[in-house]
């Protein structure tokens, strides 16, 4: 049916239709778009200086489009397709090329102002109609709209203050000539009566009491441009829209929304913010001065065995410590599990790795952020099993290599490779509990000596072991696995958890 329209025709019609609910929202009324057809339910294409005689072939009307006010509950799927004869302002206006009023029956015995404007390209032929319709119409707005729909670009749509309206929103018109007010809806007045102004309507826009500058700006340019202005305790955001009438810019539409609450939200959100920031920075001190305090002791500790254990104590509280140090200094409550990991991945090779041990060593992670609990958790555990591996892994050993990564996985309900197959189901079986989800995969893994014979995780006494268990099961819902290497050589430390 469109591909009749010629391309100016149709290039009119999209750009109307990317503003079309900005528009309903000047309006305050809801705005169908209307094109004829003939008794085909093809495009009816009037011929030039006989619209007069040609009113029996427009048949029907075909709804291009329609939108309501953004505040309006009752939004209703349009119908594509309407007789003409049932809607004669709308017919009128397409034969005759004229603007029509009246009154539209919405249901039985309730009627709603109707105004319905022609459509016309640069050769003033109609090829559509715009149709505005209210129960309680305040037609102020209404020429101006049609005025704002005419001078719309499809390009309009991306600049953000085409945005559309709220109930609360004033809106203002502006004549470009003299910088003179012509006319402002209640939402407008309401606004500058609180700022102590009695009446809009008149008074120049460049005054002292309303000084909005940002319409000099538009006019200069001729493009939408968008303010914030404080006055007498109200933030407000301007939104200055020009209207052109031919090449000239005739009016500014100026679009005015309270923002003061929002303001206020934000700076107890950035005090609240600093409050946490500050909190988590104090707790990574004390844990620090704890971890010191410990550091003391394992220096003066007699035996060797008390000094494995502070170590092995110092080294967790730090964990836990570096999460804190990255919730401070980041300002919000998720944490970067690449950095973190790579942290504790420093702080666990350089207190345990003895230097005759020659060891190769990498941390690979995706980028991921996890929730701060989460992230302590999971830290907790990656310094137990690199404390593991250390400690018990290459015992005897010269060199070595010890791979830690932490991945993020989707878990697929048929995997495409069996091995795959085998860790996703898994994971989506016993962390997630089904398939089509998120897990991570925490994975230490190194050659060394291995699990010893007979190796049952369950029956460990090893307290690093017993900590990684209870923190997986009990708060990342996950599971640990230990187990020998395919080739014999060495050990693979897994955790997986959903996320």
């Amino acid at each position: 049916m469109t591909n009749q329209l010629t391309q100016e025709q149709w290039n009119i019609l999209d750009g109307m239709r990317s503003n079309l609910g900005l528009a309903a929202d000047m309006a305050q009324a809801k705005i169908s778009l209307f094109l004829p057809l003939n008794r085909s339910h093809n495009y009816f294409s009037f011929t030039a200086g006989k619209q007069a005689n040609r009113s029996g072939d427009i048949c029907f009307l075909s709804v291009f489009d329609q939108a309501e006010p953004l505040t309006r509950a009752e939004n209703t799927e349009p119908e594509e397709i309407t007789r003409a004869a049932d809607e004669p302002l709308i017919t009128q206006a397409l034969i005759e090329n004229i603007v029509m009023e009246g009154f539209h029956e919405v249901s039985t015995g309730q009627y709603a102002r109707m105004k319905v404007y022609p459509i016309c390209d640069t050769q003033n032929r109609c090829f559509a109609a715009a149709a505005f319709e209210d129960r309680e119409a305040d037609v102020v707005f209404w020429d101006t709209t049609m005025d704002f729909l005419r001078d719309s670009k499809k390009d309009n749509a991306a600049n953000s203050c085409y945005r559309r309206l709220s109930s609360i929103d004033g809106l203002v018109l502006v004549d470009a000539g003299d910088g003179r007010i012509l006319a402002a809806n209640n939402a407008a007045r309401h606004i500058y009566r609180v700022l102590g102004i009695g009446s809009l309507v008149g008074r120049c826009a460049n005054s002292e009491e309303i000084c909005w500058n940002g319409i000099g700006n538009v006019l200069r340019s001729g493009i939408a441009e968008e303010q914030e202005i404080q006055q007498k305790g109200l933030f407000l955001d301007f939104r200055f829209i020009p209207l052109h009438i031919g090449e000239k810019t005739e009016r500014i539409i100026v679009v005015i929304e309270d923002i003061t609450q929002l303001k206020h939200k934000d700076e107890e959100l950035r005090v609240k913010a600093a409050v946490i920031r500050e909190i988590h920075h104090r707790v990574k001190n004390n844990l620090q001065t704890i971890a010191s305090l410990l550091r003391l002791e394992q220096r003066r500790a007699a035996s060797e065995e008390a000094r494995v254990v502070l170590r092995d104590s110092i080294n967790r509280i730090s964990s836990i410590a570096l999460v804190h140090e990255y919730l401070s200094g980041q300002g919000t409550e998720t944490v970067d599990i690449n950095e973190l990991g790579n942290g504790i991945f420093r702080t666990v090779m350089s207190s345990m790795k003895t230097p005759d041990l020659a060891l190769d060593m990498k941390f690979i992670a995706d980028n991921l952020r996890l929730p701060s609990q989460q992230a302590a958790s999971l830290a907790l555990v990656f310094n137990e099993l690199l404390q593991n591996a250390l400690e018990h892994g290459f015992e005897n050993r010269k060199s070595g290599h010890l791979t830690a990564t932490i991945r993020k996985l989707h878990v697929e309900n048929e995997a495409s490779k069996a091995s795959a197959a085998r860790l996703m189901k898994a994971a989506a079986h016993t962390a997630a509990g089904k398939t089509g989800r998120d897990i991570l995969l925490l994975q230490v893994e190194d050659d060394g000596i291995g699990l010893s014979p007979g190796f049952n995780l369950q029956k460990s006494k090893s307290l690093g072991l017993k900590i990684v268990q209870t923190v997986v099961q009990s708060d990342l819902k996950g599971t640990f696995t230990l187990q020998s290497r395919a080739d014999g050589n060495g050990t693979i430390a897994k955790v997986i958890i959903p996320v």
